[in-house]
């Protein structure tokens, strides 16, 4: 017999030792003709055992339901404060925050008034720890904050003379007075 015939053969008689009724995982993936499962590759045997290793310890992790504190600046201000507190190992962010102000916006955003857009973005390094305090504090896993730069108005400083002059106008208005007096002398 030729060798193509016996591989027939024995693929044949493997088929045909467990029928499509008796198992039907079999019936869908066994190829319609011999020939097909020796040259596509797809195997002919059922699996017969699966092992599970008994010693595998599954446990779900259930967070408990803890009611989401409803968040006010009073609350806000204490639980910064807190922070701070927590913070004072680490210099680096202790130093960032210590004199920030927080503001309550809605129940899931704060700002944090930062003086200029540098100090944003040495925040966004410590965002996920200042996050998870607050929320771990109110459990609220929503809570957002965003840094809000606060310009504060800057005297200028006048140096010249008629920069001078208009200061010392604005103070007291008699000095328009005296001007027009003296119209020749220059301010």
């Amino acid at each position: 017999m030729p060798a193509h015939e016996q591989e027939q053969n024995v693929s044949t008689d493997e088929r045909s030792s467990t029928t499509p009724q008796a198992d039907p995982a079999i019936s869908q993936v066994a190829p319609s003709t011999p020939q097909a499962a020796i040259h596509t590759g797809i195997p002919t045997r059922r699996l017969t055992s699966i092992s599970i290793n008994p010693t595998i310890d599954v446990r779900l992790n259930i967070k408990e339901e803890r009611e989401v504190m409803q968040l006010t600046q009073e609350k806000l201000e204490e639980l910064w404060a807190k922070l701070i507190e927590e913070c004072k190992d680490d210099e680096k962010l202790h130093d960032l925050i210590a004199d920030k102000k927080v503001e309550l916006k809605n129940n899931n955003l704060f700002h944090i008034l930062v003086p200029n857009m540098l100090l944003d973005n040495s925040l966004r390094e410590y965002q996920t720890r200042i996050l998870g305090f607050l929320r771990d504090a109110t459990n609220n896993e929503s809570l957002q904050y965003k840094a809000a730069v606060v310009v504060e108005n800057v005297a200028v400083k006048a140096y010249l003379p008629r920069d001078k002059f208009d200061e010392m106008a604005q103070r007291n208005p008699a000095m328009l007075s005296l001007r027009k007096l003296f119209p020749d002398i220059d301010f």
